[in-house]
C-alpha cells in the first residue's frame, strides 16, 4: 500500500511517499520488525536528488520483513543553505515521531539515507542525541560521511575534472529562484559536477571551509549516537572508501563492504550485492528490534 504527503516548514513544502506492506509477515518477522518506520533521505549531494530513487527490489524487501517507509523529499541547495535544510529535516523528524509513527502504529524509528542522505541522517541523529528529542532506534548509512568540510571532499575531484568542464553560465540558468525540493538528476545533476570540479561544493550550501560544518560529526557527538548500519564500496570514486572506513569505525558500526564498485554500488540491482548488503542490514535491524522488546 503506497500514498502521498506533504511536510511544510517555514513555507517549504516537500513530498514523502509512505509505504505500508499489504500484509502483516508471519512468525518471528512480525514480532521483530511490523513496527518499524524507516525515514529515508535520497542523495544527490544535497544539490539533485528525489525521494523515490530508492530503487524497487529493496523497497521490497522493507516490506517482506514488515517494515513502513516513509521517503522524503527536502529543499535543495543552493537555494537553500544547508542550515535551512537541516532545519527542515530536523521539523520533519518531530512531526515524523509525534504524528506519522503513531498514526502507523510503529514503535521502532530507523533513520536511512544514501550518499548525502546518509550525512542528514547521521547528522539528524547527532542532533537529536544532543536536544533530548525522540531518539531513532539506529542509523542505516549507505556510502554517506561525516562532515561536509572534510578536506578529502573540500578539493576539487580529479574524478569530475574527467568530465567535460561545466561553465558557471551553464550553473546559473539551472539554478532557481525559489526554494527546491524535488531534483530530477536529469536537470540538476551538472550542479554537482560542477561544485566537484571546481572544489566549490561547501560554498554551494552556503558553508566556508575555513569555518566549518557546524554539523560535522565530531568526537563527542560520536559518542551519543545511536547504534549505525553501513555500507560502503572500496571503488567509491565520490566518498573515498578511507573515509568511509574510518568513520564506520568511530561509529562502531556494522560495516559491509561492496569490493571495487561505484559509489552507489546498490543502483543496479542487477548485481547480487546490493540485495545482499539490505538483506545484511535487515538482519541487524530485526537484532536491535529484539534488543528493544
Amino acid at each position: 500500500m503506497k500514498h502521498e504527503e506533504t511536510f511544510t516548514w517555514n513555507g517549504i513544502g516537500a513530498g514523502i511517499t509512505i509505504y505500508e506492506p499489504d500484509e502483516t509477515p508471519s512468525g518471528s518477522q512480525q514480532m521483530d520488525l511490523s513496527r518499524s518506520l524507516i525515514l529515508y533521505f535520497h542523495g544527490g549531494g544535497l544539490l539533485y536528488g528525489e525521494r523515490k530513487d530508492l530503487p524497487q527490489p529493496y523497497v521490497d524487501a522493507f516490506l517482506a520483513r514488515g517494515c513502513k517507509l516513509a521517503l522524503a523529499d527536502y529543499p535543495l541547495a543552493p537555494e537553500s543553505s544547508l542550515r535551512d535544510i537541516s532545519a527542515y529535516v530536523d521539523e520533519l523528524w518531530r512531526w515524523v515521531t509525534d504524528a506519522l509513527a503513531p498514526r502507523l502504529g510503529t514503535g521502532q524509528t530507523f533513520i536511512f539515507g544514501r550518499s548525502t542522505g546518509a550525512y542528514l541522517a547521521l547528522t539528524l541523529a547527532s542532533r537529536i542525541a544532543q536536544s533530548g528529542s525522540t531518539r531513532p532506534t539506529g542509523v542505516i548509512d549507505f556510502y554517506g560521511y561525516g562532515d561536509m568540510c572534510d578536506s578529502r571532499l573540500a578539493a576539487p575531484s580529479k574524478h569530475y575534472q574527467k568530465y567535460s568542464p561545466i561553465s558557471a553560465d551553464t550553473i546559473g540558468d539551472i539554478v532557481e529562484h525559489a526554494p527546491v525540493t524535488s531534483g530530477p538528476m536529469s536537470k540538476r545533476y551538472l550542479l554537482y559536477v560542477y561544485a566537484r570540479q571546481n572544489g566549490c561544493w561547501q560554498s554551494m550550501l552556503g558553508l566556508q571551509p575555513n569555518t566549518g560544518d557546524p554539523y560535522a560529526l565530531t568526537a563527542s557527538r560520536l559518542s551519543s549516537m545511536p547504534p549505525v548500519f553501513y555500507a560502503a564500496s572500496t571503488g567509491d570514486e565520490d566518498v573515498p572508501y578511507t573515509v568511509s572506513k574510518s568513520l564506520a569505525r568511530a561509529l562502531h558500526a556494522k560495516m559491509f563492504t561492496a569490493y571495487g564498485l561505484e559509489h552507489d554500488f546498490d543502483r543496479d540491482t542487477s548485481i547480487p550485492v546490493g540485495l545482499e548488503a539490505y538483506e545484511k542490514c535487515l538482519d541487524w535491524m530485526e537484532g536491535l528490534a529484539r534488543d528493544g522488546e
